[in-house]
């Protein structure tokens, strides 16, 4: 178990990883299976089961109970695996439940705590490198609610900090030519978002890809997907959306390991990250310049 603090700026989702793999190391470790474990705490052993999986929260009671019969004694790891179960009962992106759907907000709960996020995007600007104007024409364009579209935006806002941070994730995304020839909101905001795209582009640790209309059919036409890698004791994250589903997964790694492999295929059919600012121009010059007053009909997805 890693005692540094830094585990406490960690979201509530990582924090309930992290404290599900110490328990059942710490109990490996004695050479305990789940079930006698359960019968010395006169516990069920679905309830061994569920803390181990990390599908529910564990008490700082039942942490103190299996770290003593796991004979774990030290008082700083006690004390950050106790801490461990108390930040994991936090949720702070459950403010925005109503409008996403819990695939999305484990995605979200996720992100900060991954070394490498790579992201396949063939329908719309992804929700990290949005501006405002783009993401609030966007969530309109589904017919969400003023005090939907509005919730939804402050999410893209408050993920978007996570660009600004000096420890941050590498990104590395593929964003389908389609996905930035569609008018959202109108050709002043397609512009606008072009250059924040660029701007993001030439930050170091992100690379961006554009994916042309030339590369023609592949596997994962259909998929948005988001592998979230985390190089270390955590395993990775696989986030899909498709056919209007969505779903998280870190159980399946070989699932995980064809959709990687299916990104590296997709890279090598994109452009050069260094490429970036020429592809967008040439989009904006065929699309977008010169219709600036042009009013396009809001559309789009969400995450």
């Amino acid at each position: 178990m890693n005692n540094d603090p830094s585990w406490a700026d960690e979201a509530p989702e990582v924090m309930r990883r992290r404290l599900r793999i110490a328990l059942r190391q710490a109990r490996e470790q004695l050479g305990l299976t789940q079930k006698e474990a359960a019968t010395k705490l006169y516990w069920s052993v679905s309830k061994i089961i569920r803390i181990e999986q990390g599908v529910v929260p564990v008490t700082p009671t039942d942490v103190r109970a299996l770290l003593s019969l796991y004979g774990v004694t030290d008082q700083q790891q006690v004390d950050v695996l106790i801490n461990l179960a108390l930040g994991s009962k936090k949720q702070p992106w459950d403010d925005y439940k109503e409008v996403y759907s819990q695939a999305a907000l484990t995605l979200f709960g996720n992100e900060s705590a991954a070394k490498i996020i790579s992201k396949y995007e063939p329908t719309y600007v992804p929700g990290l490198l949005q501006i405002p104007e783009y993401a609030q024409a966007l969530v309109k364009g589904l017919g969400r609610s003023d005090d939907e579209a509005e919730l939804m935006v402050t999410a893209r806002v408050e993920r978007q900090e996570l660009l600004e941070r000096d420890v941050r994730p590498e990104f590395d995304y593929i964003i389908d030519e389609g996905a930035v020839s569609r008018a959202v909101g109108n050709p002043s905001i397609m512009l606008r978002q072009f250059e924040r795209i660029k701007e993001l582009g030439a930050r170091p640790g992100i690379s961006i890809h554009i994916l042309p209309f030339s590369a023609g059919a592949h596997r994962r036409m259909a998929d948005a997907f988001t592998i979230l890698q985390f190089g270390d004791e955590l395993d990775d994250l696989l986030y899909l959306e498709n056919a209007g589903r969505e779903t998280t997964t870190r159980d399946d790694q070989k699932l995980i390991a064809e959709y990687r492999n299916d990104f590296l295929d997709l890279e090598a059919m994109a452009s050069k990250s260094d490429d970036l600012g020429r592809v967008l121009d040439d989009i904006a010059d065929l699309r977008f310049k010169g219709r600036t007053n042009v009013r396009a009909k809001d559309q789009g997805a969400v995450t």
